[in-house]
């Protein structure tokens, strides 16, 4: 198996972030059921709507396997459960990945409710699906803004009732770990990527380097911008983009706490390039987990038995492996372990 992405970062990343989702990992006995409805965030200020999904603790009803086709397992969950929460309870939203969905996060959205929180998850429309070639890809100020527009119309709806607005919490993935830094408070120098970039030729640097000559004084300012969210209390970001460009005073002055999540082998962002080298400026409320065994793309979720075989008749079966023999569904359960055990010190989640 080849260890890096054999076509161009966005473009491969495209079809396993459309196609999978995943079951459940770390389920406790007394866990309620996963609800599921979809929610419209409506269009304001010129900016469109878009759809998400919400997942919250459900007071039975039909469990339906979501999304199981021949390359993905689907997940567990009842559509249009009425909901279960005898108190407000903590929202997380989820930020998927270039060319993802908000299904994608399934895989850990879903295990965050059987803990107690109503999970929130969108199909960016900057972001999501359709063409990976597309400029609007590296628009990363873009889910940041996204962000609070959720929270706007979350906030504003009858479900506002059920969220505590001071347990308000975000995890992304790739690119939404890019944003889950900046919605933290991360600022980036967007420059310091194309010089970064001259000396690495890791899996980012090949997705981006054609578009460099692009840039212009109006994108760096939208990159380099404060896209803090102050309703978000605590970040997780896994397999994040362009921690390399983050800067140093952003980081130290992190009043919002960080979980950064790396794969060991993740040979599209290095953790020895990209993440090691800004560890140490971050403030001791914040904390470093690599994965052992892990690439990019063990973040994506669980695979059917007949997806290796599908997704190789384009080149992209990479997207159901893994780069050592650890199965990918131990490195969800880590994955997931890790999270909830920083969302509990963060005291976003109850404790055990």
């Amino acid at each position: 198996m080849k260890k890096n992405c054999p076509l161009q970062f966005l473009r491969c990343l495209t079809t396993g972030l459309m196609l999978l989702a995943a079951l459940p990992g770390i389920v406790r006995a007394e866990a309620p059921d996963v609800g599921r409805i979809e929610f419209q965030v409506p269009a304001i200020a010129g900016k469109p709507g878009f759809l998400t999904r919400l997942w919250y603790p459900a007071a039975g009803g039909k469990v339906q396997r979501i999304g199981k086709n021949l390359v993905r397992q689907g997940y567990l969950a009842v559509p249009d459960a009425k909901p279960l929460t005898a108190a407000p309870a903590p929202l997380i939203v989820m930020n998927h990945g270039s060319g993802g969905s908000g299904e994608g996060m399934a895989w850990l959205g879903v295990e965050l409710v059987r803990h107690g929180a109503i999970v929130i998850a969108a199909d960016h429309p900057g972001s999501s699906g359709g063409d990976p070639e597309r400029p609007e890809l590296l628009q990363i100020w873009r889910q940041p803004q996204e962000v609070g527009q959720m929270l706007d119309a979350i906030l504003a709806s009858p479900w506002g009732a059920r969220i505590d607005p001071q347990r308000i919490a975000v995890v992304g993935f790739s690119l939404g770990g890019t944003a889950a830094l900046s919605l933290a408070g991360g600022r980036l120098d967007f420059q310091r990527f194309p010089r970064f970039c001259e000396s690495h030729d890791d899996g980012a640097c090949r997705a981006f380097r054609s578009r460099f000559a692009s840039l212009d004084a109006d994108f760096f300012k939208h990159a380099n911008a404060d896209l803090r969210e102050p309703r978000i209390r605590a970040a997780v970001a896994i397999a994040a983009g362009l921690t390399e460009s983050l800067t140093e005073s952003s980081l130290q002055g992190l009043k919002t706490p960080v979980l950064l999540i790396s794969g060991e082998r993740d040979g599209q962002l290095p953790p020895a390039t990209h993440v090691k080298p800004i560890l140490g400026w971050l403030p001791t409320h914040s904390r470093y987990v690599e994965i052992q065994q892990a690439w990019h793309f063990s973040f994506l979720p669980l695979c059917a038995p007949t997806g290796v075989a599908v997704l190789a008749e384009t080149n992209e079966s990479f997207a159901c492996e893994e780069a050592g023999k650890k199965p990918r569904e131990k490195i969800h359960q880590e994955v997931t372990a890790a999270t909830l055990q920083f969302l509990r010190e963060q005291r976003i989640l109850a404790p055990l």
